[in-house]
Order: C-alpha cells, then sequence, then structure tokens
C-alpha cells in the first residue's frame, strides 16, 4: 500500500529537485494599520526578497524559500513619520495556471524592531513578525515577473500586538538563474544519425542524415523554433533545418538533419571521427532563446559508399572526370574516320573505348573483402574508385568497371545505365536505335528495350575477351535474371544522387598507340 502512494504521489507532483531558481524581487506596498496609535492613513512600505526554489512540482509549479526585509514609514498622530523594520525567512508555493499567470500564497516570520526617537522621546520596541501574503503574477519573460499582492502582517508582543496591518502593493521579481545563466531547456530525448559519405555532399541538403528528437522543457509553450545544423569542418555557416512555429510545453519534436557541406568534404582520404553542433533558437514568453547541443558524427572516406539504393554509384560517374575525359576523347578522334555507316555509331564508339581499355591493361580484380556481391542491399561499407583512380590501378572489381566504362561512354555523350542482378553490377548503353529500328532486334536478346531507348548490356568484367563476347554475356545475365533484373538510366540515378570530380581526378593516363587502338577496334563483332 505504502508503494502505491509513493507512485501516485510522484506522478501526482512530478517533482525536480535541485533544480535550483535562484530569484531576487522588490516589494513596494501600503500598509493600513489597524490601531489607533496611527493615523488611519497608514504608510508606505519598501520590501526586498530572495527566494531559493529546490523544487518543482506538477512540471512547473515552484515551491521556494524566501528571506525578506522591509520598512514601513508610518505617520503618527504626534511624531510624525515613524520606521518599523522587520525580516524573516518563510515558505511561499508558485502555482503555474497559466504560460504567463500564476497565483502564489506566501507565509514568513521573524522579527520586527521599532528604533524609538530621542527626538519625541520614544524607545526602541521589537519583537516576532509573521506575515502572510497572495501575490498574482504575471510573467512578462521567463525570468521577469511583474505581481500584485495582498497580505496581513502582524507585529506582535505581549500581552498584545504591537501592531496589525493589511498590505497591498506592487511586486517585482528577477531570476537571475533564468535571466543571466543559460539553461539546457531544450533537452535531446534521442538522436540517430548516421556516417557522412563524402561522395553524396550534395545530396544531404535536402537528404536528412539523422534525426534527433528534442522534449520542450520550458515552462511554457515555445514558438518560432528553429533548428540549425553547424560541422565547421566542412561547412561555412550554420544550415536552418527546420522551423517551428509552436512547441508546446513538455512536448518532443522530431528533427530531421540536412547540411549544406561544402567541397572540402571531397579531400578526405580516410574516415574521421568529428563532431557537429545542433542549435535551437526559440522564442519564450517573447523572449528570444538559444540552446546548442554537440553531437559526435563519423565522416567516412570519399570512396566510401552502400548498396540500400543502386543508384548512389551514380555519384562515382562523371562525364566531367578529367581523366575520362581525355582518354575517351582521345579514343573517339583516333577512330572517327575508320566508323562504318552500317553499325550505329553509338555501338561502334562504345567498342573502341572497350578495346582501348583492353590495350590499356585494364583488369577485373575481385576484391573479397568488399565486392558488390557482399553489399547488395545492405548498409555494409564499399569502396569504390572514381573512373581516374581504375585508370590509374588498371583495374578494379564490378562496380569499378562499370562506374570507368560508364563516364568514358558519358564524356562522349553516349547515355549509360547501370544494369544490376542479384550479387553482380554491369553496364548498357544506348544504343543510338530508334525504336522501331530496335524492336526488331531486341527479339533476338541482344539488345534491351526501356524508358524509350534501346539499350546494350556489356559484362564489364570481360575486360581482356572481345566487345562481342562481353556484349553475349551482358545479354545472357539480364535474361537470365528475368524480373531480378534491373535497368538504372544514369539519367534518372543523378536526379537523387549528383555526380561529382574529386581532387586529383586530372591524372595523366598514357592513351594506348593509335595503332593498338584501331587493331582492337578493327575486331570488334555487332549483333
Amino acid at each position: 500500500m505504502k508503494k502505491i502512494v509513493l507512485i501516485a504521489l510522484t506522478v501526482l507532483f512530478s517533482v525536480k529537485l535541485f533544480a535550483l531558481d535562484f530569484s531576487i524581487k522588490l516589494l513596494p506596498g501600503y500598509e493600513f494599520a489597524t490601531e489607533k496609535l496611527f493615523n488611519d492613513a497608514g504608510g508606505f512600505s519598501v520590501g526586498l526578497g530572495v527566494d531559493v526554489a529546490p523544487i518543482t512540482l506538477r512540471e512547473r509549479d515552484k515551491l521556494y524559500i524566501t528571506g525578506q526585509f522591509a520598512s514601513t514609514n508610518f505617520p503618527t498622530k504626534d511624531f510624525g513619520l515613524q520606521p518599523l523594520i522587520d525580516g524573516g525567512f518563510g515558505l511561499g508555493y508558485t502555482v503555474r495556471l497559466m504560460d504567463r499567470f500564476a497565483v502564489t500564497p506566501e507565509f514568513y516570520a521573524g522579527l520586527w524592531n521599532y528604533l524609538g526617537s530621542d527626538s519625541f522621546n520614544t524607545s526602541s520596541v521589537s519583537g516576532l513578525v509573521f506575515c502572510g501574503k497572495v501575490y498574482a503574477d504575471y510573467y512578462f519573460s521567463p525570468s521577469l515577473t511583474l505581481s500584485l499582492f495582498g497580505g496581513f502582517k502582524s507585529f506582535f508582543t505581549l500581552p498584545t500586538p504591537f501592531l496589525n496591518d493589511v498590505q497591498v502593493g506592487i511586486g517585482l521579481k528577477y531570476s537571475i538563474s533564468r535571466g543571466l545563466f543559460s539553461g539546457n531547456y531544450i533537452q535531446i530525448d534521442e538522436s540517430s544519425v548516421e556516417p557522412l559519405f563524402p561522395v553524396f555532399y550534395s545530396h544531404y541538403t535536402e537528404n536528412p542524415f539523422g534525426t534527433i528528437t528534442f522534449v520542450n522543457n520550458e515552462e511554457n509553450d515555445i514558438t518560432d523554433v528553429t533548428v540549425s545544423i553547424l560541422l565547421e569542418s566542412y561547412m561555412a555557416n550554420p544550415y536552418t533545418v527546420v522551423t517551428i512555429p509552436v512547441v508546446e510545453r513538455g512536448e518532443p519534436f522530431d528533427v530531421q538533419i540536412f547540411a549544406f557541406l561544402n567541397e572540402n568534404i571531397l579531400g578526405l582520404l580516410q574516415p574521421k571521427s568529428d563532431s557537429f553542433d545542433v542549435t535551437v533558437e526559440y522564442s519564450s514568453l517573447g523572449n528570444r532563446q538559444s540552446v546548442t547541443h554537440t553531437l559526435p558524427i563519423t565522416v567516412l572516406s570519399r570512396n566510401s559508399m552502400t548498396w540500400e539504393d543502386d543508384r548512389r554509384a551514380a555519384a562515382f560517374v562523371s562525364g566531367k572526370d578529367a581523366s575520362a575525359q581525355r582518354f575517351a576523347r582521345q579514343v573517339k578522334a583516333v577512330v572517327k574516320n575508320d566508323l562504318k555507316s552500317s553499325v550505329p555509331v553509338n555501338i561502334q564508339y562504345a567498342a573502341a573505348i572497350f578495346g582501348a581499355l583492353k590495350a590499356f591493361g585494364i583488369n577485373y580484380v575481385v576484391d573479397p573483402s568488399s565486392a558488390f556481391t557482399d553489399n547488395v542491399g545492405t548498409a555494409a561499407v564499399d569502396f569504390l574508385q572514381f573512373p581516374y583512380q581504375t585508370l590509374v590501378y588498371h583495374g578494379g572489381d564490378c562496380d569499378d568497371l562499370t562506374i570507368l566504362n560508364c563516364s568514358l561512354l558519358e564524356a562522349i555523350g553516349i547515355d549509360t545505365a547501370f544494369i544490376t542482378v542479384p550479387g553482380h553490377i554491369f553496364m548498357a548503353f544506348d544504343s543510338g536505335l530508334s525504336l522501331e529500328e530496335g524492336r526488331s532486334k531486341v527479339g533476338k536478346g541482344y539488345y534491351i528495350e526501356a524508358y524509350d531507348k534501346i539499350w546494350v548490356p556489356v559484362e564489364i568484367t570481360l575486360s581482356q575477351d572481345t566487345f562481342g563476347l562481353a556484349w553475349t554475356y551482358g545479354a545472357r545475365e539480364w535474361k537470365k535474371a528475368g524480373e531480378d533484373a534491373l535497368l538504372i538510366p544514369l539519367s534518372d540515378a543523378w536526379n537523387a544522387y549528383l555526380p561529382i570530380s574529386v581532387p586529383g581526378s586530372d591524372t595523366s593516363i598514357d592513351v594506348p598507340s593509335r595503332e593498338d587502338i584501331i587493331k582492337f577496334f578493327k575486331e570488334a563483332n555487332y549483333y
């Protein structure tokens, strides 16, 4: 039974201990004396108080300890103005009725003293003082409160009280804790932050990389809430991610986090542990407030990617890659005078580039630690090469070779696509055939009709075989996979994942000799 009562009281009062609120207050007023010793007009008083609230009840009610000092000047019938001073300690309880309104009963006890006067031959008198007041509070701001109060004060002596009076006045209370010291009133309840992939730095402007749940622990509703992000290593200025008109007291609110990152992030060659600031600005009872939280984040290397979405690899494909442009354009220039009129130009240029890569010594290299077959559809981090890297290394796995071949063809204006089948990725390119021309060939199994184009599938891992064999295998894999095969045009994938060029891509690459390019070009078979 005791446990049940304890739980009920805890839920009822929601007590928060030791969240100290330290305040000072000024209490000018007027006191009406009830004894005939004093004129009926009463006297003006000035009070000073210090309040310390260590306990919060019912989420925003305050139980506080008060210490007060007051001086009242009463006009007497024969002796003019006579001061009474008093001071003491007591308790008060603020009942917050609304965001800006509260009612506060207060009581204190202590000592009083009448100093007496040599001029009028009156002696000093002292005794106990008891005072009770009730305030009607209005919150101008979280730290400043204006009050109207009324109360009763007894200047006690034996055998009868020296004086009883009724008080009315105006109070002005200032919370030093809220006014001079910033508090964390907007707290993080939970957060989920994903690692940053430099290759998607522009993607994060409109696509979130995490979610943070905040809680409004202010004692009132907040308005005009803005949340901004700053990752100093890769951002020049904070980036505002959301604006919320109103958040009610005690309510949680979810914020998806975005970032306007700069290109400096593309220079990151190794993963890095970093941190970012999340700043919440808001208005609380008309005052602009701000709180900043710092959260950890991992920034991966520029070659990192995961395969939850196969379109992500499109960010590595760039027809503007300097090395890819130089390689593809030189090959195109070599074979342009040897083109056949009977074969679509796109197919011949694709065959020429395939043969030039063979002559260059590009090889398919299986990467057992991060192959596409292991990571497809998962959040495992893969290492993808940019086009210039595959040229420099003279090889790569299936995703690296797909990226390179697509980049080379895009560099000379030929549309390309990814083809994904279970455990593998390769490429296709636009044959240049019209739909009417291509449909008669699609039935033979060497072409794919999709997205209003006739595509040629190429198995790029057969980099040291012939273009015709790579074409045949590509068509066979597409047909074998059936409904599990997916063709993703790069032009569509780039809508979500923009292509980038990274520092170092303008690397000098020795293109194969004219003789070798022409040799492999003339060996190509077409369907």
